[in-house]
């Protein structure tokens, strides 16, 4: 890895940190989607199911006010003026009956769903009874049947309903509790991911650094001596990158200095021993040219 230049070694490590972001961006993503997917499965059915059997319910306790009424009135017109608004709340609960049960999925919500329908029949069948005797003027046989059997069917069917209320509801906190969960789990894995991401950036980045400079600071520190005159320097190249390539060349600069100032070293002492040769041989002539003058005279 050391040989590899230095812009390849930069684009490798900068390419490792960006792919090991990229990839925990993308479970992120991921991550993020299956809460959303599991918000979604929850408004799609617990709660979807919760508000459509509110309403139900709602519809229910109020036709059970209204035939309450009804039946303690003695207003003979009274069931008449109710009569439409008990049709209209009769084809809405149909209507929501049918989407009810197109929703049920656990065999639990199913038994509810046939315990409602058996109380609503019997409910019905108690409130049409005591509007007939309403007609009829028969409010000893109404008030009878209201207290008999109107209100234990309607006390029926509304703890029915409450049941099936209860189910979704606690359906919808389980799907809270696995949301909550997911949450968390995702929340973990992104900050130990943020963590490993920035300890392993920290590490490349500490690489790549000391893999630049180490190299160039001796570079710098060889250069430094030689322009000091120092040329003992010893210069160990372990790598055929840039800073690799510039020590070699400092290390054969500085054997060829180190040989021209050999050769100049033997040089100015073959000059030395030469010039000492020479005088003494000058002194020697002088000396016999003394001599001879001396014989001379």
């Amino acid at each position: 890895m050391k040989n590899l230049p230095i812009g390849k070694r930069l684009a490798a490590g900068f390419g490792f940190v960006l792919a090991l972001t990229a990839l925990m961006t993308m479970f992120g993503i991921h991550e993020l989607q299956s809460v959303a997917g599991a918000t979604a499965v929850v408004m799609r059915e617990p709660l979807a199911k919760e508000r459509i059997v509110g309403d139900w319910y709602r519809l229910i306790h109020t036709s059970v006010r209204r035939t309450t009424a009804i039946s303690k009135s003695t207003d003979m017109s009274l069931g008449a003026f109710f009569a439409e608004e008990t049709a209209n709340s009769s084809r809405e609960v149909n209507g929501l009956q049918k989407q009810v049960e197109a929703l049920l999925t656990t065999q639990q919500e199913k038994q509810v769903f046939d315990q409602i329908g058996t109380a609503r029949k019997s409910y019905v069948a108690s409130r049409d009874a005591i509007v007939a005797l309403k007609k009829e003027g028969k409010l000893d046989e109404a008030n009878d049947v209201l207290v008999k059997r109107f209100q234990p069917d309607g006390k029926a069917y509304l703890a029915a309903l409450e049941e099936l209320l209860q189910l979704q509801r606690q359906a919808i906190d389980a799907e809270a509790v696995r949301i909550d969960a997911l949450f968390q789990a995702d929340r973990r894995f992104l900050a130990l991911s943020g963590i490993a991401v920035l300890t392993l950036g920290a590490c490349c980045s500490w690489w790549l650094t000391r893999g630049i400079v180490v190299p160039l600071n001796r570079a710098v520190e060889i250069a430094c001596n030689v322009a000091n005159n120092d040329l003992r320097s010893d210069i160990e190249v372990t790598s055929q990158d840039e800073t690799g390539r510039l020590l070699a060349a400092l290390k054969t600069m500085n054997g060829g200095l180190s040989r021209i100032v050999a050769q100049v070293r033997d040089g100015t002492e073959h000059m030395t021993s030469a010039s000492g040769e020479i005088a003494a041989g000058n002194l020697d002539l002088s000396a016999r040219t003394e001599q001879q003058a001396a014989a001379l005279e």
